[in-house]
């Protein structure tokens, strides 16, 4: 084996005049330390690739330089060996961001909540007129799209089950299944998921756009609470104008189910009455206007709380609102399917 005594400083110098040569032999080489007092990164750098190309070995080097070459020496690559534990370590990863964003978005809730009680007892910081404001927009704004799409609901429900019930012969029951149907399920759920793509959509695009603008920004300078002024009133004005839109589309899904009975199996008008009067029971109205008082607070508390934490420009904001508006009614769904065991 042959040996290399290594000069007293082994530096960028030395490796560019003398040390590169080193690599081009393939015999196995003892490198003396013994006269070296320090070592740079361009020396450390040149050990390395001679540990790499052939065989080395070092002899009688002072302790301070072995450290330093040992703390510098690269860390071998296991990624291939670890292909598993990487994908349980991003399935933990994402599982605790989700579970993170879940806690600020139940603390918001929690704040929106405390502060809509408060503040309409005590008053603070609510605006003159504000909540007749956001009752117009955000529940007489969205009264046309609704009462007309489930009046086609409607239509289209009796239509497909009076296919249904002329096979078996059980037409007069068309008028109580549109009822129960209405009330129970499509009336309130389709109302919620039509204002969820309204008004969670205008909420969060509008609280977006105050926070990338930094009014929000200002509001916290002035010391007011942001949401108490800007998320309760929206919250208000839509548990209030919710229920009544619910009951709204409800007749009118009922009245299309009505016109079709009339019109396609010929049921008399008094026979349609007597049928609307007998399916509706008050559990299931009760229940219904429960269920849209909650979709409301959905549909206030994730349009919010995508709205303010957007950072960045109108890009940023665009994708909040899609964001919101699936999240939103992905989370009715389950809203009302968890409801539905309450029946």
């Amino acid at each position: 084996m042959e040996t290399i005594q290594l000069p007293q400083t082994i530096d960028r110098h030395w490796v560019e005049s003398t040390g590169a040569s080193l690599l081009e032999a393939t015999t196995p080489v003892l490198l003396n330390f013994s006269a070296t007092e320090s070592i740079d990164s361009a020396g450390i750098a040149l050990v390395h690739l001679m540990e790499r190309r052939r065989k080395v070995e070092v002899d009688q080097i002072r302790e301070v330089i072995l450290n330093q070459i040992q703390q510098s020496r690269p860390v071998a690559d296991t990624s291939s060996n670890n292909v598993a534990s990487s994908v349980f370590e991003s399935i933990g990863t994402t599982v605790y961001e989700k579970f993170s964003e879940f806690k600020i978005a139940l603390s918001m809730l929690v704040e929106m909540l405390y502060w809509g009680t408060i503040g309409l007892i005590e008053r603070r910081d609510f605006r003159k007129g504000v909540l007749g404001e956001q009752m117009y927009h955000l529940g007489y704004g969205a009264l046309g799209i609704t009462l007309a799409l489930t009046f086609l609901i409607g239509v289209a429900l009796a239509v497909q089950s009076a296919i249904q019930l002329k096979a078996f012969g059980a037409d007069v029951f068309l008028i109580a299944l549109v009822v129960q149907g209405m009330i129970r399920e499509l009336g309130p759920l389709m109302a919620a998921i039509i204002l969820a793509g309204r008004t969670g959509s205008a909420t969060t695009a509008e609280i977006a756009t105050m926070k990338v603008q930094e009014e929000v920004d200002a509001l916290k300078t002035m010391g007011l609470n942001e949401i108490q002024f800007i998320v309760v009133p929206k919250f208000w004005a839509l548990s209030l104008t919710m229920p009544l839109v619910t009951v709204l589309a409800i007749m009118t899904g009922i009245l299309g189910g009505a016109i079709v009975a009339f019109v396609t199996v010929g049921m008399a008008p008094q026979m349609i009455l007597d049928e609307f009067v007998k399916n509706i029971i008050v559990k299931d109205f009760v229940i219904s206007l429960l269920k849209s008082l909650v979709f409301s607070w959905l549909i206030i508390w994730i349009g919010s709380y995508y709205g303010f934490r957007v950072s960045g420009g109108a890009e940023e904001v665009g994708r909040a609102t899609t964001q919101s508006v699936v999240s939103t009614i992905f989370v009715i769904v389950v809203a009302d399917a968890i409801f539905s065991f309450f029946y």
